[in-house]
């Protein structure tokens, strides 16, 4: 059985000065496989958007042992309204926020319980 993990994270805009992107902009002739990274997965959702680090680490964390077991993971960004309320209607109110086998974890330290009592059941089957 495939389990659905689904995980709620917070972006944001970074301030860029304008000019300065300008001249820093990567070409994908000058840097090939940059644009094929950037877009990829999981992380073209977010569009040039930065995670704090807390919701970075997790999203992290999820995917790397998740991804492992070939298991199923959703990503929600909840600054965007969908997102948003998709997160209110399953009670989350905070991120980074993981619901894994429909148990709900809010904050780094306990998702990382949690991910860690997985990994530990996983590798004891």
């Amino acid at each position: 059985m495939v389990s659905l993990t689904e995980v709620f994270v917070r972006s944001f805009s970074p301030y860029m000065d304008v000019e300065t992107a300008r001249d820093m902009a990567p070409h994908s002739y000058c840097s090939p496989g940059t644009t094929e990274g950037l877009v990829s997965g999981v992380l073209s959702k977010f569009k040039g958007r930065l995670l704090s680090e807390e919701d970075s680490t997790a999203l992290e964390r999820v995917l790397q042992i998740l991804k492992e077991n070939q298991e199923s993971v959703r990503v929600y960004d909840v600054s965007r309204m969908a997102d948003k309320l998709r997160a209110l209607k399953r009670g989350i109110r905070k991120t980074p926020a993981v619901i894994i086998n429909g148990e709900k974890y809010e904050g780094l330290e306990a998702i990382s319980k949690a991910l860690s009592t997985k990994q530990s059941h996983k590798t004891a089957k």
